[in-house]
């Protein structure tokens, strides 16, 4: 062979070496990212499967639609990261009045910790809540519970993104989780037909079931979590994270008499 030869073999397996190599490098990104959709996906599903499953076993009444979210304004941005649930564990004290705050399950950021999405019960709290449109009440309440050191939380994943807000002092950090509710018929809708400028049948009727004396009203409640994993599936805030969001649904119906 000539000294020639032996240098075009030798570039050949130069090239051949780094084509293997780049493949090697691919098929661990690969392996990489589905290992950290699969616990993000995991870490998701067990959430939302919770929180979708308390909602539709909410209790409803007039007074309280089942579920109500709770949310903040800091600044120029508005935070609806908290959602109450009307679930008690057995019959409620006043199925058609307003819950106790022992019959309501909270899905919120672990305030010592935003990346934890938590659930909160506080079973030795039998007095009763605000109105639902009472927001200003409401919320001073929901601060006291999630910084309670008596309530019970359980934890439904860690893993949940997070992000400082640098424009308020001092900087906040908080999870990406999102809640959003609809009534129908709404709220304004009702005042409407209270005040006499709406006739019943033209209110918005889940299905249009309504009757002479009563209509099925629904309470809707849309969640969206972001995920953030990191490598070997550990949670990662960092910018190299993996982040991925999620989705789910559920409602309550309940009868609304005229």
């Amino acid at each position: 062979m000539t000294l020639l030869e032996l240098l075009v073999a030798m570039s050949v397996l130069v090239l051949i070496a780094g084509v293997l190599g780049g493949l090697a490098i691919g098929v661990q990104q690969g392996y990489q990212y589905a290992e950290q959709y699969g616990v993000a996906t995991q870490h998701a599903r067990v959430a939302l499967e919770r929180i979708t499953r308390t909602v539709s076993q909410a209790t409803a009444s007039q007074q309280f639609p089942g579920v109500l979210v709770i949310a903040e304004t800091q600044g120029q941005w508005r935070f609806p990261e908290t959602l109450v649930v009307w679930r008690p564990t057995g019959t409620a004290a006043d199925p058609d009045g307003l819950p106790r705050f022992n019959e309501l399950v909270i899905y919120c950021p672990d305030v010592q910790a935003p990346n934890r999405l938590v659930e909160i019960t506080v079973p030795g709290d039998a007095r009763a809540t605000p109105p639902a449109d009472e927001s200003a009440a409401w919320r001073a309440e929901i601060a006291a519970i999630r910084n309670s050191s008596t309530a019970q939380k359980v934890l439904l994943t860690e893993l949940l993104r997070t992000r400082t807000l640098t424009d308020t002092s001092p900087p906040q950090v908080r999870g990406a989780v999102r809640f959003e509710s609809r009534l129908r018929p709404s709220e304004s809708e009702w005042a409407s037909y209270k005040a006499g400028s709406l006739q019943w049948k033209d209110l918005s009727w889940v299905q249009y079931i309504y009757g002479n004396r009563a209509g099925l009203r629904q309470a809707w409640m849309r969640v969206e979590i972001q995920i953030a994993v990191g490598e070997n599936g550990a949670g990662n805030q960092s910018g190299t994270a993996v982040v991925i969001p999620f989705f789910g649904s559920a409602a309550v119906y309940y009868r609304l008499p005229r």
